[in-house]
């Protein structure tokens, strides 16, 4: 018989299994189901810096680095679902010390039969280890880093020249990817026949151990060539034997091209400063007019570009062009008519204020203009013109022959060129200037004699305004006055009203006056409506040459074709608009603007100080009538109001003072109200109080409402609750208070304290007689048990042949005492519920796995055979709740499920997740239901539905889910139709908990 591992094993004593665990070099520990440690070696205190003690009272999760702690404590969860009984692994522990340990744990979990009921755990310090795996790993890690970095070729080959390895930068060089590279022999790959001889000279050297640098021809993937200069070395193992060879490979393509480029640029610069030298030496030579050195230099950079046609042109608003210079004017000659600028290429040189150069107009968007094509341009180049640094024209040359290549160069000269062509056009401008403004003196002579009697007219306009303050004589007396100094045929004033957010008519001299100083039909005109509107928006004014061209006109009167509107400022903010219409268009001139600008800036303080006498007015007639509304609520307020000075004596009483306190005004104004409403142990404080207000701004009774003790005339003290307001008025401070008799409502509150006292005496008695109660019949319930039980054993043993006959009275009698003990049990915890003294012990748990122990229990024995349907919605998880009260509220759901559906489908139980805040619970039935009425009433104690019929029950049940439910935060509701079932839907918040 072959024997077990087991048997093979060497038997060993308590004592010997202690000495080996106790001088152990590894940790060993054991834990129990939650991960709490209820043993540990010698070695463990030591590593650790813990004793025994402290750590047979943590848990194991304590010790484990914080931000490894939820990887290892999901490495074991993972462990146990999958009921590996061993595993192994590594983290970081810090030591009571704070001292960062590494550690390789090897953990095996025990079980009893199916039950998880703890593990054992062997941890080896692996600090020294894991520093020398990262350091190694870290300097492995840098050293292909750099390499990685590096801006140069790298490539590492064995003997037989098969790559090994290469970098980022050579594959980027060749464009091959390193999949591509790496097996390859980097001869054949990458070299042309001739580089291969040179690397075969340096090969030679390599086995001689030897390195070397040299420049190379290398082939890109796509078989273009570059240089590059080549540093070998041989590359060696560890036991010193040559293993292959390294190439740094440095790109010197750019080089190479930079040298010939280099010679280009040499040859353009020594062509550049010819021209230059040329073009000074026209431009020096004064024997030439500026127009004859003009004309020689524009031909000169002609040839230069060797575009033999151009011009320098002027280009006007009405698009039209006048030519300054012409170059083969019969090329020109060929547009038989004028383009806009926006289709030729001086055009778009000027609108978009640059240089154009087209080396070839060919594929360019430029190609299909209609003058490129009537010319058959082929290169060109075109500038903007600016006079005294504004656009004037442009400057263009062309060539139908032969394509350009333009150089940064060229492109420099022709700036230049530009630059001095607008110096000589700005210079003739201002000569041609300086002549017209002699001319226009002249007319400035003329135009003073006619300014002096505009300012006539507007003095003559001032002293007629000069004495009205009425507001609404102001804007008349302008609108007249302008008419009649000025020569308009309207006038019409609008000032803003700020709380409508829109211009109103004041006054209208014209086809609007109705007489009288009087406007037909005056209209209000909201901001940014209209062009009067508009004009207020914006804050500038506009002339209006043709009102019908305007879609913002609206016909106030009609017959008008012209408008000129101007906005009234003061202080920077619009009050006002003069606003002026003709029955002709075009009839408003800048000297109309001019003339009402001077007009509105004239007028505006005094429309200004008009408007805020007219508001002051109504300001002072407002507070009138407010005061007298004050006083008419003080009068007849059902509060007192009483009003004293800072000095404390009394300078208001209303009637309801009187009616509070016994006084009337005529005894207590001008006293000290200490003397007739506060008691007198309360007096000194009150002065102190106020005192401090006048003295520190600072009064803790003030601007609130408390309550205090107040004196009658009678002498009578009685409750107030009152409300004290400090007022500060034209440099005086007063105290207001508002002050309520609260005799009746304090002797209404302490008679309802008295009686919810009472009714807290009787809960409690109520719940002493329950449980008194529930105690007292449990007694006798047991006696009658006990001897039930003895009847049938002795009738078992004296008399078995009639036993049978008795069976349905004694399991009778047994439901029966059931009933009542339930009952009481009933009656007994709802007596706990309503003292509240019932303690709610949250505790993580697995509702499913107590959900499916009820079901068990419900199901078994029943004749029918029906059972609960569960279903699970969302990812299970456990949930903080007191399992017992859980119990309770789900055997109660799911008995009643069972129990008012009989000959029914099976009950359906559903148990969602889903929601992360709360855990949601229904318990659906298909049996009688529950009729509308009763519903409200289906949680209170001792309710039955109507329709229960002979279905026993004590109506206690949903009652007590109910506040075993609120006890948990929760809710439940009831969803019911007569003889279609019932669903009770339970919802508990849940919270995370924390496992292994």
């Amino acid at each position: 018989m072959k024997e077990s591992p087991e048997e093979n094993f060497p038997s060993f004593s308590l004592e010997r299994y202690r000495i080996l665990v106790e001088e152990a070099l590894d940790i060993i520990y054991e834990t129990d189901p939650e991960g709490n440690f209820t043993f540990v070696n010698r070695i463990a205190s030591e590593v650790l810096g813990y004793s025994r003690k402290e750590l047979l009272s943590m848990h194991y999760l304590e010790l484990i680095r914080e931000d490894y702690k939820q990887n290892v404590q999901q490495f074991y969860r993972n462990q146990l679902a999958s009921k590996e009984e061993t595993s192994y692994l590594e983290f970081p522990i810090l030591t009571k010390k704070g001292k960062e340990e590494w550690v390789g744990q090897k953990t095996r979990f025990h079980y009893k039969g199916e039950v998880f009921i703890g593990a054992i755990s062997i941890v080896r310090i692996r600090t020294n280890r894991y520093n020398f795996e990262k350091a190694l790993k870290q300097s492995e890690e840098k050293y292909r880093g750099i390499l990685e970095r590096l801006q140069f070729g790298l490539i590492e080959v064995d003997l037989d020249e098969r790559i090994q390895y290469v970098n980022d930068a050579m594959c980027q060089m060749t464009g091959f990817s390193k999949e591509e590279m790496l097996g390859k022999i980097a001869s054949e790959l990458l070299a042309s026949k001739e580089t291969k001889a040179v690397l075969d000279e340096h090969h030679q050297l390599r086995e001689k151990n030897q390195g070397s640098a040299y420049d190379a021809k290398i082939n890109r993937k796509n078989g273009e060539p570059f240089y590059a200069i080549i540093s070998g070395a041989p590359l060696y193992d560890l036991q010193g034997k040559r293993t292959g060879s390294v190439g740094v490979h440095v790109d010197v393509t750019q080089r190479r091209k930079d040298e010939l480029e280099l010679r280009r640029i040499q040859a353009e610069l020594d062509k550049y400063t010819y021209a230059l030298e040329e073009l000074n030496r026209i431009t020096s030579e004064f024997s030439l007019g500026p127009k004859e050195q003009l004309n020689q230099s524009f031909r000169f950079i002609s040839e230069y570009f060797g575009l033999p046609f151009g011009f320098i042109a002027e280009f006007k608003e009405d698009n039209s062009t006048t030519f300054i210079e012409v170059l083969s004017s019969e090329i020109l000659k060929q547009l038989n008519k004028t383009y806009p600028l926006e289709q030729t290429i001086s055009g778009s040189a000027f609108l978009e204020e640059k240089l154009i150069a087209i080396n070839d107009t060919s594929g360019t968007a430029y190609e299909k203009l209609p003058s490129v094509k009537k010319l058959d341009l082929k290169a060109c180049i075109a500038m903007p013109v600016y006079m005294d640094g504004e656009k004037f024209g442009s400057i263009f040359l062309g060539s139908s022959e032969q394509t350009k290549d333009f150089s940064q160069y060229d492109l420099e000269l022709f700036r230049l060129f530009t630059r001095y062509i607008s110096y000589v056009l700005t210079a003739q401008k201002n000569q041609n200037t300086l002549k017209s403004r002699r001319e226009s003196l002249l007319q400035s002579n003329e135009q003073l004699k006619s300014r002096q009697e505009f300012l006539s007219a507007i003095t003559r306009f001032v002293t007629k305004i000069l004495d009205e303050e009425d507001l609404h004589s102001l804007a008349w007396e302008i609108v007249e006055n302008v008419i009649g100094e000025f020569d308009f045929v309207d006038c019409v004033i609008y000032v803003v009203d700020e709380k409508k957010q829109c211009l109103v008519q004041l006054a209208a001299r014209g086809p609007k006056d109705k007489g009288n100083r009087k406007i037909k039909n005056p209209i209000e005109i909201p901001f940014g409506k209209g062009i009067v509107g508009a004009v207020a928006k914006r804050g500038k004014a506009e002339i209006i040459k043709d009102t019908a061209d305007d879609p913002r006109y609206f016909k106030d009167v009609g017959g008008f074709r012209s408008e000129i509107t101007v906005p009234i400022y003061f202080e920077n903010k619009i009050i006002g608009i003069i606003d002026s219409e003709h029955p002709e268009p075009n009839f408003f001139t800048q000297e109309h603007l001019e003339t009402l600008t001077i007009i509105a800036n004239l007028t505006a303080s005094k429309l200004k100080n008009a408007q805020l006498k007219l508001q002051k007015e109504k300001s002072e007639k407002e507070l009138i009538d407010r005061e007298a509304l004050l006083r008419t609520v003080i009068q007849t307020a059902l509060d007192a109001v009483v009003t004293v000075n800072k000095e404390g004596l009394v300078t208001g009483w209303n009637p309801q003072a009187e009616t509070i306190f016994g006084w009337k005004a005529k005894e207590v104004m001008g006293r000290p109200m200490t003397e007739n409403i506060i008691p007198i142990n309360y007096r000194e404080a009150h002065d102190n109080g106020m005192k401090n207000y006048l003295k520190t701004g600072h009064g803790p009774v003030l601007n609130q409402r408390f309550e205090i003790t107040a004196m009658h005339k009678s002498g009578r003290e009685f409750p107030i609750e009152i409300a004290i307001i400090p007022l500060k008025l034209g440099g005086r401070t007063t105290f207001t208070a508002f002050i309520r008799d609260i005799t009746l409502q304090k002797n209404t509150r302490e008679e309802l304290e008295k009686n919810l006292q009472k009714e807290r005496d009787l809960s409690e008695l109520k719940s002493r007689f329950v449980s008194m109660t529930s105690h007292e019949f449990r007694t006798p319930l047991t006696s009658i048990k006990q001897n039930v039980d003895l009847i049938e054993f002795a009738l078992e043993k004296k008399n078995p042949e009639i036993k049978p006959e008795f069976e349905k009275y004694f399991e009778r009698i047994s439901s029966e005492i059931g009933r009542v003990s339930s009952l009481m049990n009933d009656m007994l915890l709802l007596g706990k519920i309503e003292a509240g003294k019932v303690e709610v012990r949250l505790r993580p748990m697995s509702i499913i796995n107590l959900t499916k122990d009820i079901i068990s229990k419900l199901s078994v024995g029943r004749e029918d055979n029906r059972s609960v349907q569960l279903e699970i919605k969302g990812l299970e998880r456990e949930i903080h709740a007191d399992q017992s009260l859980m119990d309770h509220i789900l055997t109660n759901l799911l008995a009643n499920s069972l129990k008012y559906s009989e000959g029914k489908s099976n009950p359906e139980l559903t148990i969602n997740f889903e929601n992360l805040s709360e855990l949601q619970i229904s318990i659906k039935d298909f049996g009688i239901g529950i009729p509308e009425k009763d519903q409200k009433d289906l949680f209170s104690s001792f309710f039955r539905a109507t329709n229960v019929k002979n279905i026993q029950g004590s109506g206690l049940g949903l009652s007590i889910v109910k506040e075993f439910v609120n006890l948990h935060q929760g809710t439940i509701e009831v969803k019911s139709e007569v003889n279609k079932g019932s669903e009770f839907i339970v919802k508990i918040p849940t919270l995370s908990t924390k496992s292994i």
